[in-house]
Parts: C-alpha cells; structure tokens; sequence
C-alpha cells in the first residue's frame, strides 16, 4: 500500500528535506498532519507505515503541482478552463487537485499498488463564514480527483486551519469550538496563536514541526473525540472508506 501526500508546508504534512518536487522515504521530513494521518492506518494495520515501511510514503510539493499545471496550460487543449460558475480559489482547488490525481495514479502504476492520495489543503474561513464556502473548497477537490479519473483521493480540509484540529488535542472539553474560531491571521484568536500559547510560546516562536510531531508521537491523537469537528469527521470517514476499497480491492 503506498500513502501520498500533497500538502503545503512542513508545518501541515510536511516537505522534502531538499529543494524537490517530489520524495519518499527519508527523503521527506514528516509534519504534524502525516504523523496524524500514520495513527490512523496504524489502529487498522497494526503498524505505522512512516516507521515500518517509509518507502511507501511519498510526497508531492506544491512546487511539483504548479509544474504539471504550467505543462498542461502550455498544451492548452489539455486543461479545460475553470468556467463562469466556479470562483478561482475554488478552482484553484480543482485543478491542483486534478494534477495531484494524476501524479498519484502514475506513482500506483510505476510502483504496482495501490494508494491513499491525501490532498491538504487549510481552509482558513472565518467564523462568519457560511458553510457552503467550506462546502464548495471540497467538492472542488472531490472534483479534481474526479476529473483525474483517480478514485482513491482524500480532502484534508481542516477549519479553519490544522492548528484547530491538533487544539482538539490539548483540551478534554468539547472541540466544536476549536471550528469556530477565525482564520484571519491578524485575530489573537487565531488557531497558530492558540496552539502556540498551549506549548508556552509566542506567536511569532511558535512550537516547531518537531516539536509538534513528537507531542502528537507520544499524545496519541484521540480520532474519537475529533470526529465532534465537522471537517474532520469528513476527512475521516473518506479516508477509512478509501483505506477499505485498499485493503479490501473488489470487495
């Protein structure tokens, strides 16, 4: 089984350790997001992948999709344009996760398994926000794989951004309110200032990847109790129904 990521830092997924596109194995520098995603395949497999197999992980960078994206506007009858009716952060979405399908499906076919291919992506709404603008973020992403023809895409689209999901994390009480908080950076409400407050540091000296891997390594994340967030839950429940279609190919 092959687990492949896109994401858009170190601080969510995380990055390769040298300026590439795309990596595997010791190659790629795990973030709070993957290690996240790791103890859920481990409560089915009984093992984690990053630490048993680490191989079978890839990771594609932004860079690598904006690569396949300028290539496919070059052939220009490639990439059907994003339309009137969609805006252009939600096709943003859609197109990179279209490429993002696609690169997943040549890693499958070159390698002879198959994969999860997770696509992160914040969703960095505001309180004030309807729904339907989260909404619309993932099924344009839906959409992309869609379009790729690749069946086995997962959304990660936190709200408002990972940093709600890991406070989910560091407090008992109920982590509906962890969503609710506002994805305008400049709010001292923001989720990084929360979470940074949680480790004793300063906005601007937050806790590192590292750091924010190893709390979760030794923590354990409560799935269960983050399933009270709407956008996890949705990540979630795709991610076992994909994980099942791997393990369980015909059934």
């Amino acid at each position: 089984m092959l687990l492949i990521l896109s994401g858009e830092g170190p601080s969510d997924l995380g990055a390769c350790r040298r300026p590439i596109g795309r990596c595997q194995g010791d190659e790629f520098r795990q973030g709070p997001m993957s290690v996240l995603i790791d103890q859920l395949l481990e409560a089915r497999l009984g093992y984690s992948l990053l630490e048993t197999t680490p191989d079978r992980v890839f990771y594609v960078s932004e860079f690598e999709l904006g690569e396949r994206l300028q290539a496919l506007r070059n052939q220009r009858h490639s990439m059907s344009l994003t339309g009137k009716k969609r805006g252009q952060e939600t096709g943003y979405f859609l197109k990179n996760a279209r490429v993002f399908g696609q690169i997943a499906a040549e890693l499958e076919a070159s390698e002879n398994d198959l994969g999860i291919a997770v696509f992160f992506r914040d969703s960095d709404g505001t309180r004030h926000s309807p729904d339907g603008d989260w909404t619309e973020k993932w099924g344009s992403i839906e959409a992309g794989f869609l379009r790729a023809g690749y069946e086995r895409g997962v959304p990660m689209l936190p709200r408002p951004t990972s940093e709600a999901w890991l406070l989910c994390g560091t407090d008992a009480s109920h982590c509906t309110k962890w969503e609710t908080l506002p994805g305008n950076q400049d709010s001292p409400n923001h989720p990084k200032k929360k979470l940074a407050a949680f480790f004793g540091r300063s906005a601007d000296d937050p806790a590192s990847t590292e750091e924010l891997c190893a709390w979760l390594t030794d923590s354990r994340y409560d799935a269960d109790r983050a399933n009270q967030m709407d956008s996890f839950q949705r990540f979630r429940g795709r991610f076992e129904q994909v994980l099942d279609a791997v393990l369980h190919p015909g059934a």
